[in-house]
């Protein structure tokens, strides 16, 4: 979407393989995920199943990250704020990477409070990660001229420093919704520490 020649030091897949591809690369990997949930496994609960769906395809859609993407291709940064760019991230990766947690859990048999808690969880931490993404990119582009992605970013306006410091206090936001869920909750610690601390 934004026609970024590179990613992480790689070419990216329209530049690789093409525009079509790169569309249909991304359909498919869409229709993948609910292929794996259709498909199931011994003991999960069909109406779990269900709602894990539900709320993938909720992310994925119009409300979320098609939505944000959007406001992403129509982003102005002259008329930008804290707050209409969090908005983006919070349709874009944060809801993606909410409902990947939520629904790992759901499959689980977590109760109503803990997905609540556990979607907040994965919303901070989704937009920390955006930031801390932006960041990486800033670093690597340096002065010279950025993809779309970089106009819809924090780093801009609020400066690396206020920038870093925000994607610190989401993410002790975060760990403070799964602060009483003792040693198995140590894997969603550290996924969210790598997710904003991560140097590449």
């Amino acid at each position: 979407m934004d026609d970024d020649v590179e990613r992480r030091g790689r070419p990216t897949v329209h530049v690789a393989f093409g525009e079509a591809i790169a569309v249909l690369a991304g359909d498919a990997l869409l229709a993948a995920a609910f292929e794996v949930l259709g498909r199931g496994a011994p003991g999960l609960p069909a109406e779990a199943l269900l709602f894990a769906a539900r709320d993938l395809a909720h992310a994925a859609g119009s409300l979320a990250l098609v939505g944000g993407q959007v406001d992403d291709l129509a982003f102005e940064a002259a008329s930008a704020s804290l707050a209409s760019v969090e908005s983006i991230h919070e349709r874009k990766s944060a809801a993606l990477i909410a409902a990947s947690i939520v629904g790992g859990a759901r499959l689980g048999g977590a109760s109503a409070p803990l997905l609540e808690r556990l979607r907040r969880f994965g919303v901070a931490v989704g937009i920390a990660f955006q930031i801390a993404d932006d960041l990486l990119d800033e670093r690597q582009d340096g002065a010279e001229e950025k993809g779309g992605d970089a106009g819809c970013s924090l780093v801009p306006l609020v400066g690396e420093k206020a920038a870093r410091e925000r994607a610190e206090t989401l993410l002790a936001s975060a760990l403070l919704w799964i602060d009483d869920l003792g040693e198995r909750a140590e894997p969603l610690r550290e996924l969210a520490r790598f997710a904003v601390r991560r140097d590449r």
